[in-house]
This record gives C-alpha cells, structure tokens and sequence, in this order.
C-alpha cells in the first residue's frame, strides 16, 4: 500500500494531503481520527478513518466500504459536513469527499413541507381516538384537548411509522401500544422540554444515532400546560423525494444536451471533479470586485500565449470568460476562478464557481438558453455568450453554488 504505511511515524510523506488537490490549505490528522460516514442514497453507514483536511475537501480512509456517492461524515457530535465521494488514489482504499455544505446542528437533510405530505401519501386520516383508549388515566376534558390538538396535524395520514406522546409534569408518555427507540424519545424529550417551558409549537427534524432514520417531531402545547406530540417517519418520503429529483435531473440534462448539439452539458459534481483531473491547473484567482476583471484577462493572456493558441481564438475565450466571471459579481459575491490546460496543450477549461445558493433546475433551461434572462441566486445572462465563443459548455448547480466550466480546443 502507498498510502500512509508510515503515518504518523513519518509526517513529510504527504500522498493523502496530494489527493485532496487542495494546495497547501491541506493538513494530516495526526493521529488519523475514526468518524462516522453516511451513504445519504442508501442511508448505509460505515466508520472510516480521518486521514487529511482542508479548506474544500477531506481524506478518508476505509477499508470496509467504497465512499462514492454522495456523502455526510460526523467530525463531531455537533458538525457535520456533505460531500461528494470518489476514490482518491488508484489502488487504495483512500477516498476523497469534497465539502458541499457544513452542518452544526442535527438537521442533516432538508426539511419537508407539510403540503408536500399531502401530495405523497393517502386521504385517509388517522381519528385520534383510535389511540386514545390505551390511556386509562385520561378524563374527558383532556382527550377533547389532546383530539383537537392531534387534529390540527393534518400531516397525520397512512405514512410509513407515526408515533403519538404526551408530555406532562416531565414524563413522556406514549399513546398507543408503539413508541420511538430510546435514543429517538431522549432527544424527543430534550426538545419538548424547552418548547413546554416556553408555550411554543415546535417542528423539528431527529435522526437516529446509526444514521438510518429520520422523523420528523410536531409539539404542540395543550391549554393544561401538558404538550401533545407526533412523531413522523419521514426517511422513505425523503429518499423517494431524492429519486424523484434524480430523474428530473436527468431529464433536464438530456433536453439540454438536444438542443444545444451537446455543446451545454450538465454534469454532476463528481463528473465535474474527474474533468477538471485531466490535466493541471494554470492559475487561480479569487474574484470578488469589478476592477479585478481586468488582471483576470491579463493573466489568462499570459498563460494561454504559450500553448500556442490563435489571436482570435484567445480573443473568442476571454470573452467568454469574462462573461461568466462578470455574471458571478452581478448576481452574488463572486467566486474563484481557474485555468486548467491538457496535457498534450490541445484544449484549455476555465473553471468559474460561485457559493450562491445555485440555479433552479426548473429555471435551467431559460438561464441558459433565453437570451438575456437573469436570476438573483444564479449566474444569470450570457450563456449565449459562452455558447456561441466556447467549443462546450458544463454546467453543474447545487446548494453549494454553481460550477461552470468552458473549454476552448487551442489546435486540432
């Protein structure tokens, strides 16, 4: 194995820290420290080893289980990242996950609307006094109160798992003959506590300590001073949501790629990270001003120059670029922006990639093809721009912001 058989005996070997690509932003964990990792497609966890650590990526070592796919990794019980996942190093079980987004709380995945409950599951209602006779202790005047509060739930329908409690005087009492794992009911507990005290519905989303579950927590507190509560199984809603917005991914990049002649493809981050290892990288620049697009083209002059590339072709490309580079200051805070060459100097990629909040897949196609359409979280107009000066076009969008790569061929 070439990958740290010395670690941490000798601190200069640095094949995890080349792996992460990350310049001398990255460092070793020294000792490596076990953290826990989460195939978020298949909920599947595993423990690997935390070997290196920067600014955009990290190095995980795991020898029991391939880490591609979409990834979140516990570095502590209260931080938590998502990333993307590929082998880092042909041979070894070493991986590489590029940070999308950084979690401090426990609410790992997006939430779900109640509307959108309506939408994927039955019509039938759950009537509260179905379970209300297993509670021997109730009176008449808290079962109409704890009937009307379960009622207001209208999310109560034929979902995978629902379980029903009462919290009073500082015990949690289930109602009905099922109840949450222990686990699930002590962080129950630790947020219906705080919501009791202060009078206050709460809407929260738990997940189980193996990382396999997710439910969603509706409290409401009754007129007595207790708190009814229900607890929603949401983890096959989410990962049928997950598939669904897969598909729709893939339709919008097959239409995309129609009707440009495949010259604008979208891609996923992980097909965008092996594109941009073809190759090295030229420059870098962060861009955050106006008055920096002017060095930016200085600087892409002087490093395409060399590799022999016509006049008009550079001017064509720098055209381009700027566009895109511009768009990143008009519609956020701008970016970072990169040059990659091939190694036979037959092709060059300028990388722009923004940290808004990406593109709405369903305002792709406008984004992208309308002349002169613009969004506040995008990179807006002059696709037609890139599209017309480059020889392809990718395009990859997510909540960690928007990637564009445009590549010109220098000579054939």
């Amino acid at each position: 194995m070439i990958l740290c058989e010395q670690c941490p005996d000798n601190p200069d070997c640095r094949n995890c820290l080349d792996a992460l690509r990350s310049g001398g932003s990255a460092q070793k964990v020294l000792p490596p420290r076990s953290v826990q990792v989460t195939n978020l497609a298949t909920m599947e966890t595993t423990v690997a080893q935390l070997h290196a650590v920067s600014r955009t990526a990290i190095g995980l070592y795991s020898r029991e289980q391939s880490l591609h796919g979409r990834m979140e990794v516990e570095l502590a019980a209260d931080f938590r990242i998502i990333g993307g996942g590929l082998r880092g190093i042909a041979g070894v079980p070493y991986y590489v996950i590029d940070i999308e987004k950084v979690l401090r709380r426990e609410e790992v995945l997006e939430r779900l609307l109640l509307d959108e409950f309506h939408n994927w599951h039955m019509s039938d209602e759950l009537n509260p006094i179905d379970v209300l006779p297993d509670w021997k202790e109730r009176d008449d005047k808290r079962g109409r109160l704890i009937k009307q509060e379960l009622q207001k739930l209208s999310i109560l329908r034929r979902i995978e798992t629902i379980f029903l409690y009462l919290y009073d005087n500082g015990s949690l009492r289930s109602i009905g003959s099922s109840r949450a794992d222990r686990d699930i009911e002590r962080e129950m507990r630790r947020l219906v506590e705080s919501a009791a005290g202060a009078g206050t519905s709460v809407r929260e989303q738990i997940m189980s300590s193996d990382g396999q579950k997710v439910f969603e927590l509706y409290a409401s507190p009754l007129p007595d001073q207790s708190c009814g509560i229900a607890l929603i199984d949401v983890t096959a809603a989410i990962l049928e949501e997950r598939k669904r917005k897969r598909r729709e991914w893939e339709i919008y990049r097959d239409i995309l790629a129609v009707v440009t002649k495949e010259k604008l493809l979208l891609l996923s981050d992980e097909e965008l990270f092996f594109l941009l290892r073809e190759g090295h990288k030229s420059l870098a620049m962060d861009l955050r001003a106006p008055d920096q697009l002017a060095e930016l083209r200085r600087s892409f002059k002087r490093a395409l120059e060399p590799v022999g590339i016509s006049d008009k072709r550079l001017l064509q490309f720098m055209v381009a670029v700027n566009e895109a580079a511009s768009n990143t200051l008009k519609h956020g805070s701008g970016g970072t922006i990169t040059l990659h060459i091939s190694t036979d100097k037959t092709l060059c990629r300028a990388v722009i990639h923004d940290t808004g909040q990406g593109i709405v897949l369903e305002d792709l196609p406008r984004v992208t093809l309308q002349h002169g359409f613009s969004t506040r979280h995008s990179l807006g107009a002059g696709f037609q721009v890139m599209l017309q000066y480059c020889d392809r076009v990718y395009l990859g969008s997510s909540l960690a912001g928007t990637k564009l790569i445009l590549e010109c061929v220098i000579a054939t």
